[in-house]
């Protein structure tokens, strides 16, 4: 009588649903000891295994050579026999060119000689290749350098300076003009001139283009009441406009470089001559409140080259007028015959407004009075008043 609970059909129904549950739930826990199980023997098998250097020994310094012979050769590199223990070199550090495999190159019991990459901790990493002496530390920011490209992504440029470690050469650091990929202009094996950008703990930046060079480095915590007329300063453009230009000096507001303060005013298209990340060496001009004009102190690189004009001082040259500054002086470009490069922009003083009147896209005869190479800049004057050419639109 005191069982006739369990006849009743709730009961049963409750039991067999927890009889169920349990069943599902211990048929996980089975199904994931097994997944993890079977992880732990395929990275037991898969992964190789850690070449140790025997931790008795003292630090091999980097750059060390050791001779040996190979002892293990992997899908992933070399297991190398020395004096000092087993190393391991992995296949990138085997040959300058693309390995597929180790056993393209060696063999077992192969005699080689390594230097050390990094011993720490009892590992030895080895490398068949040629290694820099130099530390990232011997380098300064500047410095101009003659390299070797040794691998190429779309990204940009692993480049060998005889240091350490290879400098990285991003992409928007290869050419002015816009390129989508590093492969586009670079292969291994290149031989590129660079200038050091940038030394931290990731190591160091490079870059190809000459008007990234840093020609003062940018001040911190600059008070524009405290700067001064004259001031010398270092900085960099953050915008680019038709009026000028505007430079981050370390100062709570960056400064304005208007056009006229640019290469004596002696530019076209500023758009083409200052980008975005620039680096120059600019001088106070003058600062009132919290506006603060600047003038450019140095060359900028993208200026076009007027040596061809030395040799041109006796001979007739065509221009044409860009605009009037003033009564009798104007802007005129002047291209150098013979040459694709781009136009000169010359100042022309003009003596014979008076009787003519000249006006924008004029064609017109000058001479070349003077050429100053290290500015980039060219002066003319015209040859002798006659009736101006329309160009042809």
């Amino acid at each position: 009588q005191n069982l006739h609970f369990l006849a009743m059909p709730q009961v049963w129904a409750s039991a067999f649903t927890i009889r169920r549950r349990f069943s599902r739930g211990l048929l996980r826990c089975q199904v994931l000891v097994a997944i993890l199980l079977a992880m732990w023997r395929f990275s037991a098998f898969a992964a190789p295994k850690v070449v140790r250097a025997d931790k008795t020994d003292a630090l091999l310094q980097r750059g060390e050579v050791l001779p040996g012979k190979v002892k293990t050769v992997r899908d992933n590199g070399l297991v190398i026999q020395t004096k000092n223990g087993d190393g391991f070199a992995h296949i990138s550090q085997l040959s300058d060119r693309f390995l597929g495999h180790p056993a393209e190159l060696f063999d077992e019991q192969d005699q080689v000689t390594a230097r050390v990459l990094r011993h720490e901790n009892g590992f030895l990493e080895l490398t068949l290749r040629e290694l820099g002496t130099k530390k990232l530390k011997d380098f300064k920011v500047n410095q101009e350098l003659n390299g070797t490209v040794t691998a190429v992504c779309g990204a940009g440029a692993n480049v060998e300076i005889g240091a350490e470690d290879t400098a990285f050469l991003h992409v928007s650091c290869i050419q002015d003009d816009f390129l989508m990929d590093a492969r586009e202009r670079l292969q291994k094996g290149d031989k590129v001139k660079v200038w050091v950008k940038k030394i931290d703990h990731k190591g160091m930046k490079v870059t190809m283009l000459e008007s990234q060079r840093e020609k003062k480095t940018i001040a911190k915590g600059l008070r524009l009441a405290r700067m001064e007329e004259g001031e010398m300063l270092g900085g960099e453009v953050t915008g680019v406009k038709p009026f000028g230009a505007f430079v981050n000096v370390g100062a709570e507001q960056d400064g304005l470089l208007q056009v006229r303060n640019i290469n004596e005013g002696l530019i076209k298209d500023l758009n083409k001559i200052l980008r975005k990340g620039d680096k120059l060496l600019v001088k106070v001009k003058s600062v009132s409140g919290k506006k603060l004009n600047l003038e450019l102190v140095d060359t900028l690189p993208r200026l076009p080259k007027v040596d061809g004009f030395l040799e041109l001082k006796d001979e007739p040259l065509d221009a044409t007028i860009l605009r009037q500054i003033s009564p009798s002086s104007f802007l005129v470009e002047v291209p150098l015959p013979g040459s694709t490069a781009d136009p000169v922009v010359a100042y022309l003083k003009d003596d014979w407004t008076m009787e003519e009147e000249l006006k924008e896209g004029d064609m017109i005869t000058v001479l070349v009075t003077s050429v100053d190479v290290q500015s980039r800049r060219l002066r003319v004057e015209r040859q002798a008043p006659e009736t101006p050419k329309k160009r042809r639109r």
